[in-house]
């Protein structure tokens, strides 16, 4: 199976209305499946995030070229830590999330 670069993958953004349409029949899905494994308790919720990161690698690894990794790996950790910062502000939680860059 021929991958992808995905060399200019932390260049990639999208607008709230993208990322709305692209995502929310992804997002319906994992929230219902999260709100099974809280259900059920911390062990499996945690199983939950941990299965849903793992299978998140196994997609990038497969589809990808090795060149490819670090970018996508870099915006797909940007993306989650956006992610959880607005979760967090919406909660009313006062954190901030520092980026590192490198050149």
């Amino acid at each position: 199976m021929e991958g992808k670069n995905y060399e200019g993958a932390c260049d990639m953004r999208m607008t709230d209305e993208e990322l709305k349409q692209r995502t929310s029949d992804i997002v319906d899905l994992l929230m219902s499946k999260n709100e099974e494994a809280k259900e059920a308790g911390d062990e499996q919720h945690a199983h939950f995030m941990t299965a849903v990161a793992h299978t998140l690698g196994s997609i990038i690894g497969f589809d990808l070229k090795p060149q490819g990794y670090g970018p996508m790996l870099s915006t797909v950790i940007e993306a989650l830590t956006d992610g959880m910062q607005i979760a967090a502000a919406h909660k009313g939680v006062k954190a901030t999330f520092i980026k590192v860059v490198r050149d």
